[in-house]
């Protein structure tokens, strides 16, 4: 009598918590061909005569199958949670402004703990996952570990010296980060091609700007009482003056004007479902010209950026991760993983509050700080993502 087939934790939790989410986690593993299960030692029925036209029409189909991506499987997730809180809060902020006014920060301060945070605290593991040949030697782990954690001190430490010149680089390297995000996305789950050697970066530049540079341009008093309040914090000088000025906001706008026509260009003939891309670039318009950035930004990060990387880790996990079966947690386990270092860096935020308490006298104060904290882990988190697409790229479909 053969024994049963050996399943991951990850299988065992999801098959006893009864989670729909598990008939997608095992098509992850059949499109991939990673099978993690014991071959059936049923008896194979004898096979039909087929001629040699449709042995090779059979070979010909199975050469042509796509190679679904595990990311894909999670489409409906991926999609639904972003839309949905996104036109809810559209939708609110219509009928309720002052309402939502009251509770302005709200989503930013909950990103400490809901997903926001927490969607780098991977980040230690991801070498190891992908399989990186550098990151096999414990010394070569330890050393990326130094070298995160010395870049993000010394991002945090640019906001001391300078907070406007450091504001200005989060703002960059979030447009950059974010946008190559949504690339990802677009490309793993919706079928998105390059199909010009410059539709990568548009690609990058336009979606990366819709959060940044059209919430800039929109609410541009915002961003400088964002700039004031990180200086007040970090006891520096208060600059005086816009952060943007007039001719630096034409300027920007002129450009976010022809990167997005570029993109619109682009897409319908690179996107696989243009339709569906472009719907949400234009709800995304429409939430960061109309919602203030505490509130959009705050959405945007929880609820798009962080969650759609969070799926993109699941899936990794689902392809890679082999928990042994006598730990059946599916969810717990990924949790797990990610507590560590989330509650480092919970301890960091508090001490960097505690070291800032007599600056702080305001809501506004508070949040700047915060994103000091996230802007100073922005940065090794981006590298080490723009490091896994790279690898990961697809080459340009170019038609000529």
């Amino acid at each position: 009598m053969t024994s049963a087939p050996e399943r991951s934790g990850f299988q065992v939790a999801l098959i006893r918590l009864g989670d729909p989410v598990g008939l997608t986690l095992r098509a992850m593993r059949q499109s991939t061909g990673k099978r993690r299960w014991a071959p059936s030692t049923r008896p194979v029925p004898a096979a039909s005569p087929v001629s040699a036209a449709g042995q090779s029409s059979l070979n010909q189909s199975r050469t042509d199958r796509p190679n679904i991506s595990s990311e894909a499987l999670l489409r409906p997730a991926l999609l639904l949670v972003p839309w949905s809180g996104v036109s809810l809060l559209l939708l609110g902020w219509l009928l309720f402004p002052a309402a939502l006014t009251q509770v302005m920060f709200v989503p930013l301060l909950l990103s400490v703990v809901l997903f926001g945070l927490p969607h780098g605290a991977l980040d230690h593991l991801v070498p190891r996952l992908l399989h990186w040949r550098w990151a096999g030697p414990k010394r070569n782990l330890a050393l990326y570990l130094l070298l995160y954690a010395g870049l993000a001190f010394a991002l945090l430490l640019s906001w001391h010296l300078a907070p406007p010149l450091a504001l200005w680089g989060f703002l960059v390297a979030s447009l950059l980060h974010w946008g190559q995000g949504d690339l990802h996305f677009l490309e793993a789950v919706l079928g998105r091609t390059r199909r010009y050697w410059w539709s990568a970066p548009v690609a990058v530049l336009a979606r990366g700007s819709l959060p940044i540079v059209v919430s800039l341009l929109a609410f541009p008093d915002w961003f400088t009482r964002l700039s004031q309040g990180a200086s007040r914090a970090f006891g520096t000088q208060v600059l005086p003056g816009e952060l943007l000025s007039g001719p630096g906001a034409a300027a920007l706008l002129t450009a976010l004007v022809a990167v997005l026509l570029l993109y619109v260009f682009d897409t319908a003939q690179a996107s696989a479902q243009p339709m569906t891309e472009l719907g949400e670039a234009a709800l995304l318009l429409a939430l960061f010209v109309t919602v203030p950035p505490p509130l959009a930004l705050g959405l945007y990060f929880t609820l798009w950026h962080a969650w759609r990387h969070l799926g993109r880790l699941l899936a990794l996990s689902a392809e890679h991760l082999a928990p042994a079966p006598t730990q059946p947690r599916l969810s717990w386990r990924f949790v797990a993983l990610a507590l560590p270092i989330t509650g480092l860096a919970l301890l960091l935020l508090a001490g960097l509050y505690l070291w800032a308490a007599p600056r702080v006298h305001d809501t506004e104060t508070l949040v700047a700080l915060y994103l000091a904290l996230i802007a100073a882990l922005t940065g090794p988190h981006a590298l080490l993502v723009a490091a896994m697409d790279f690898r990961g790229a697809p080459s340009r479909n170019a038609v000529s």
